[in-house]
């Protein structure tokens, strides 16, 4: 028997076809994965096996019965939960007010039992080892990885028989990753159907039994995992051929009498960041390899302007940088893709167009009156200049996939004509096609004169990309490794603290 099998599901918005005749199966017990490009239809199923939205046609039968998933209640009823990519969590309220919500114990059915309650997040926490995380603590006080863990933990509590995990390890640390994988092999013991949606193959490799694979919209095959190679997999989530290397590092040219673009001297943030030095040249990719919460983030932050620096000092082409808002970053040729583009690097209701305008709309003013025809030029020309379609000029983010919301984020910045860009785990939740077009984007970038600083949760990407890769351990850089030299296990060894004497210098 499967838990859930599709016949020709199809669900269009407009003229775009989401899924077309979506039709296969998935087996009772194990763990299925969900593979394909961004925008091939893994939201659009899941947000239909989830309630959330309905199929134009076709057929959804779960456990042999037909059934009609016509909102979340429904959905739930039938035995099936979700944790979503976007964290739908309630910032304002405390993670035992999230785990619990809209299930919270009441006495005589209408005030909320918090002793039940407390009792409940306790068992929660004991029976899925996320001691780590104060229940206490507000949603938007806890940083991406947690918030994520939050959301795949209030799923896995409320015990369904048929579990989706969208993206779950696109914003998970290493050590969550594992914590994770501990979750999916006791759902599996317990004989819990577990889809995981997901572009990383390794962990296809580690989780899964079996596949399927969607491209614009429609299934092209299922598989059980190792019957076919990782290169039959992306040719046929592409539809053709993907070349896996990452554009070559230029010949670097010594510039003596050229100030570096960026320039940080005993930069101090908090208890985070404790002296820091770094230069980024015109010209070069900068690779920032450290584990979650080693001072990464104060780094970008503050030389984007959004946070305070305590001690030390920012120079931007060898002259101060006084940065009191992102606005004076921006002014200085500086740009941030940052950690979580929906929410920091988006306006996700308005059109693409006003979102690539939003630092310049001055620009294409004049006396008060907006230059419209001028504005949809420059912007399309970003766009195509990103590889994305012309109708993002007049949709808005919410109508495209993570990949190419990633690609406006991009877009708006090279339409300032930064000079230093700022990438912050720019590659997460995006399949490997779109991977490899930012890989390019950004080397493109570099042999202009702009200068990268790039920050990846996965080391083959800072080894492959950067032309050299500074290692950040408790504050403090511990090396810098020039590209050819690097390896994942030696980038690993001093992110976990590793004595890096030899490989320290000037950062």
């Amino acid at each position: 028997m499967n838990a859930i099998t599709l016949d020709r599901v199809t669900k269009s918005y407009g003229s775009t076809v989401a899924l077309a005749d979506a039709t296969f199966s998935v087996a009772t017990g194990g763990v299925h994965a969900l593979l394909g490009e961004n925008g091939a239809g893994k939201s659009t199923l899941v947000k239909i096996l989830s309630g959330i939205v309905q199929p134009d046609s076709g057929t959804i039968r779960l456990f042999d019965a037909e059934v009609r998933l016509s909102g979340r209640s429904a959905s739930a009823d039938a035995g099936i939960e979700t944790a979503f990519q976007e964290v739908p969590l309630v910032p304002d309220l405390s993670v035992s007010d999230n785990l619990l919500i809209p299930f919270q114990p009441r006495r005589f059915g209408l005030f909320l039992d918090r002793r039940a309650a407390r009792a409940q997040v306790e068992q929660i926490q004991s029976d899925l080892h996320i001691d780590d995380i104060d229940p206490r603590s507000l949603v938007r006080d806890l940083d991406l990885s947690q918030r994520q863990k939050v959301e795949i933990a209030r799923a896995i509590a409320r015990k369904p028989q048929i579990l989706i995990l969208d993206e779950p390890t696109a914003a998970l640390s290493k050590s969550d990753v594992e914590w994770l994988g501990d979750r999916i092999a006791g759902l599996k013991a317990q004989g819990t159907t577990v889809i995981l949606v997901t572009h990383r193959m390794p962990e296809v490799h580690e989780f899964c039994s079996d596949m399927s694979i969607l491209r614009n919209g429609r299934h092209v095959g299922s598989f059980g995992v190792g019957e076919i190679s990782d290169n039959e997999v992306f040719r046929h989530i592409m539809g053709r051929t993907v070349n896996a290397s990452f554009p070559p590092p230029p010949e670097m040219v010594s510039r003596p009498d050229a100030a570096p673009l960026i320039e940080a001297r005993g930069l101090v943030v908090g208890r985070q960041l404790q002296g820091v030095d770094l230069t980024l040249d015109a010209g070069e990719i900068v690779g920032i390899a450290a584990l979650q919460g080693m001072g990464q983030l104060e780094l970008f932050n503050s030389l984007f302007g959004a946070e305070r620096i305590d001690k030390g000092e920012i120079l931007v082409s060898g002259k101060p940088g006084h940065f009191g808002s992102p606005a004076d970053a921006i002014r200085a040729g500086i740009a941030l893709v940052p950690e979580d583009r929906k929410i920091q690097g988006l306006a996700l209701h308005r059109t693409g167009t006003e979102n690539a305008t939003l630092p310049i709309v001055e620009d294409f003013a004049h006396l008060g009156l907006m230059d419209r025809r001028r504005e949809a030029c420059e912007v399309d020309a970003a766009f195509a200049s990103v590889n994305l379609h012309a109708r993002a000029l007049y949709q808005t983010p919410t109508e495209f996939s993570g990949g190419n919301q990633q690609k406006i984020v991009l877009a708006k910045w090279l339409l300032t004509q930064c000079r230093a860009l700022l990438v912050f785990d720019p590659t997460r939740g995006v399949d490997v096609g779109t991977k490899h077009e930012i890989y390019a984007l950004l080397r493109r970038f570099a042999d202009q004169g702009g200068g990268v600083l790039f920050h990846s949760t996965e080391l083959p990407e800072l080894i492959g990309t950067c032309d050299r890769v500074l290692v950040l351990y408790r504050g403090r850089f511990v090396a810098d490794i020039r590209h050819g030299t690097a390896n994942e296990e030696r980038i690993g060894a001093l992110m976990l603290g590793a004595a890096g004497s030899a490989d320290r210098k000037t950062a």
